[in-house]
């Protein structure tokens, strides 16, 4: 765990290069890219073996499972709602057509249920895990483990025994990656805050404070409440010895990325790997708090740009879309603009406005990311202490 120590300085270096030599940037990303792309190399394969060997042979499949849906519906919820509030909140005053926005063409404008089920439900494995498609590698784990505790035992046990093989020798190739983690980080780092479009972000610096305001709230005490409550601990030891997987996403924007670091935080901590296996890449794919508070903060400036009086029936109505958005959009390659395009045409809103939302996605997407990972944390180290307390001799666990 050492390594994963000397993540966070390898973050400060990457700011203070960008501050200080922005011009080098494109020399070292090439770091950062190689760093992204072993990580993405280990993501589906492990989630994939991980999920079989800890649920093949497991009886806590809905105790997990279960568990943890709650938890992801009742944080999702929280932060919807604390966007739409403090969105409501900071966006009055802010002058209708304030940003010259040009139009934005999308070839995904629209979202269906049918289509994310052909997006749940993959017809190709090897496609499935050659696009990286993180949602339909969990629904074919969960379908293979569940199928195989109807097979013989002496059927069972060579193939969970190699799946637990693979997976050791997978977090064996992680452990090795993690090494290079330091450089890698500052090399991304480095390369996105030097090309960064600052001045686009502090056109409205309204928007800034109100999703630095919401996602604050939410991190620092929503989620550390949660917790709190759950579990009688204090939630900080948690989020310092999680700090590698936190600036792992920090700096890669991508929850999919962090996984297999969050594992490794997780349960070096005490964590059971029967919980990080299956609650991290649900979280990774369905739990995404830090999107449904950006994306309704999102909405109602677009909103007020326009010159669109929001009614509290719409406001509501803005916490259940973005809340179903932020999880829907997860298995959708493209969609993120795909979504935002789908939510613009139900609000009656300008399909210009999607300029604002790429105008401003590329800074917030790596903040808003860390937020989705730390409610994963949270929530597995919730669950598992949940399970832990059930287990105990003359507790309920509730």
């Amino acid at each position: 765990m050492r390594r994963l120590y000397s993540i966070p300085a390898g973050l400060l270096l990457g700011i203070l290069l960008a501050a200080l030599f922005p011009a080098g940037a494109p020399y070292v990303a090439w770091m950062g890219q190689i760093f992204v792309s072993l990580l993405k190399l280990l993501i589906l394969p492990l989630i994939l073996v991980s999920i079989y060997a800890s649920l093949s042979g497991s009886t806590d499949l809905r105790r997990i499972g279960g568990r943890a849906l709650l938890y992801y519906l009742f944080t999702s919820t929280m932060a919807a709602s604390l966007g739409t509030l403090i969105g409501l909140t900071l966006s009055q005053g802010i002058p209708a057509g304030l940003l010259d926005l040009e139009p934005v063409e999308t070839s995904e404008a629209g979202f269906s249920l049918e289509h994310l089920i052909a997006n749940l439900i993959p017809t190709n494995l090897f496609a499935s895990l050659s696009e990286g498609n993180v949602l339909q590698i969990v629904f074919v784990a969960l379908v293979a483990a569940l199928a195989s505790r109807r097979i013989a035992e002496s059927q069972r046990a060579p193939l969970l025994g190699g799946a637990r093989a693979l997976d050791a020798l997978l977090m064996e190739l992680l452990r090795g990656v993690l090494r290079l983690a330091p450089v890698g980080i500052a090399a991304l780092v480095y390369a996105s805050l030097a090309g960064m479009d600052w001045d686009g972000v502090f056109e409205l610096r309204a928007f800034v404070w109100a999703v630095a305001i919401a996602a604050g709230l939410h991190a620092l005490a929503v989620l550390p409440g949660l917790y709190r409550v759950r579990t009688g601990r204090s939630p900080w030891p948690l989020a310092i010895a999680c700090r590698a997987p936190l600036t792992t996403a920090l700096s890669t924007a991508s929850s999919s990325a962090t996984y297999p670091v969050s594992k490794q935080a997780l349960e070096a901590t005490g964590v059971g790997e029967r919980v990080t296996s299956l609650t991290l890449p649900l979280g990774a794919t369905l739990n995404m708090d830090g999107s449904a508070l950006y994306q309704s903060i999102l909405l109602i400036f677009m909103s007020q740009l326009a010159g669109a009086d929001l009614s509290l029936a719409q406001a509501l109505f803005i916490v259940l879309l973005t809340m179903a958005s932020s999880a829907g959009t997860a298995g959708i390659p493209g969609g993120g603009i795909a979504m935002m395009a789908f939510m613009l045409d139900l609000l009656g809103l300008p399909q210009t406005y999607l300029a604002l939302y790429l105008v401003v996605d590329r800074f917030f997407d790596y903040p808003i990311t860390e937020l989705n990972v730390w409610g994963d944390l949270v929530i597995a180290a919730t669950v598992d202490a949940d399970l832990n307390a059930a287990d105990r001799p003359g507790t309920d666990g509730a």
